[in-house]
């Protein structure tokens, strides 16, 4: 059966995605959380380039000094300013998180969209891996890679966390799809003329952006969440800096149990001014995509 490409058709298409896009807008979570984070980003990025000092060269300021109007948040036992530190490793560690949950999102929405869309024998397959990395510790494996390499880079660190990210958002999406595909816009796609991927593309997936955006948001704090905990313990990357690694020089130079707050209480700040932004976007989409979530009044 032949599809109908009229101008009316497409032009009903057009102002639905305008439609779409002004209510992710005009949604008061999403862009608060997307405001925190994108200031936290500017701020990290200007102070960074503003500030003289280098975070990584050793000696580049007086050793061990507090907190003063010259080095707000002091500076370390190698003489380094740590507020040059925490502007570099914040955006380094939010590179970091998006770079793994970016490679860990790809890999759940092409799994969930083949198996849950095809089904058959691949989706059995498929779903069986899934099951499998969502059973692996996968803290714990991440340490025993991490540790066998030896020396870990930024790449293979988001490498290693996007491996053991996918799985658990990708059952979830498969169930979404699942539940989609028996759906009556579906069915009339099918008699237009559409098939395969043109559905998943023009039907499936529009249906489920606020879904994925919310997801998305979720494997990113976690991404961030493993590659701290990773750092914390010493088997990061560690010839930069990152939050991570700040908390980890901290425990290593007992700041915890010296009561020198200002090595670790900032970074630990921001990781949580981080996942806050983050949450609060993921509550934003996920109002969209359930419009019984939102608040009457």
């Amino acid at each position: 059966m032949m599809r109908s490409s009229g101008l009316p058709w497409k032009r009903e298409r057009l102002t639905a995605r305008l439609k779409g896009l002004r209510v992710v807008v005009e949604n008061r979570k999403i862009m608060a959380g997307l405001c925190m984070l994108v200031g936290l980003i500017l701020t990290a990025e200007i102070g960074y380039r503003l500030l003289p000092y280098d975070p990584k060269k050793m000696g580049d300021v007086p050793l061990g000094l507090p907190p003063s109007w010259e080095h707000p948040l002091g500076t370390d036992p190698m003489g380094r300013d740590l507020l040059t530190q925490l502007f570099y490793g914040t955006t380094l560690s939010i590179s970091i998180g998006f770079t793994a949950g970016m490679i860990a999102f790809i890999i759940a929405v092409l799994i969930a969209l083949i198996g849950g869309y095809y089904g058959g024998t691949l989706d059995s397959i498929l779903n069986v891996v899934t099951e499998v990395f969502i059973t692996i510790p996968s803290l714990a494996i991440l340490i025993l890679v991490a540790a066998v390499v030896g020396r870990v880079t930024i790449p293979l660190m988001s490498l290693i966390l996007a491996v053991f990210s996918w799985a658990w958002p990708c059952k979830v999406m498969r169930a979404q799809i699942l539940s989609l595909k028996e759906r009556g816009f579906i069915k009339l796609a099918k008699l237009s003329g559409y098939r395969g991927i043109e559905i998943v593309i023009r039907e499936i997936m529009p249906n489920m952006l606020p879904f994925l955006g919310a997801y998305f948001a979720i494997v990113v704090s976690w991404a961030m969440i493993a590659e701290a905990g990773l750092e914390l313990i010493g088997l990061g990357p560690q010839y930069t800096i990152t939050l991570g690694i700040m908390l980890n020089w901290a425990m290593v130079h007992a700041a915890f149990t010296r009561g020198l707050v200002n090595w670790w209480i900032p970074p630990v700040i921001v990781l949580i001014y981080v996942f806050l932004s983050l949450f609060i976007v993921s509550m934003g989409l996920d109002e969209i995509g359930n419009p019984r979530l939102k608040v009457k009044g």
